[in-house]
């Protein structure tokens, strides 16, 4: 069965930490963990060291892909999600701040200081795998977004 939009914004919400891939300058995936994140329905925020090399590898192309994974799950009831979208540095000083209390609250710890840069990714496609969907062709759920 497929997942509802509430569950899919549930479920990102319940993800502590993602798998960031940004594309290099020689056209190669580069991957990472994060922890400073927070989600706002389907839009996925991050902090980052401003001199940072993933936000370089933004600066040229924004294309990102988000791997959400939450914690404590086990088969055959396993859900993964990934949020493919492009990254945009968050720039207004009310986005910053909205943003960062967001990441506070997944993070409390988390402090804005002026060497970091909140990013926002809103979602072009989210892939949804479900393995305790019944049938088959129901594990692989795609949601398109304008």
């Amino acid at each position: 069965m497929a997942l509802t939009q509430e569950q899919i914004e549930d479920y990102l919400k319940s993800t502590k930490r993602i798998l960031l891939s940004t594309v290099t300058e020689d056209n190669k995936a580069d991957i990472r963990i994060l922890g400073a994140i927070a989600t706002d329905g389907v839009k996925t925020y991050f902090s980052t060291q401003a001199n940072a090399r993933k936000v370089a590898q933004i600066e040229k192309n924004d294309n990102v892909a988000i791997y959400f994974e939450a914690p404590g799950q086990e088969f055959p009831n396993y859900v993964n999600v990934t949020v493919y979208g492009k990254a945009k540095k968050v720039s207004c000083e009310k986005g910053i701040e909205k943003a960062a209390a967001l990441i506070k609250e997944n993070l409390p710890k988390f402090e804005l200081t002026q060497e970091k840069a909140i990013f926002v990714v809103e979602p072009e496609e989210i892939k949804i795998f479900n393995s305790s969907a019944e049938l088959a062709q129901d594990k692989v759920q795609i949601v398109k977004y304008n």
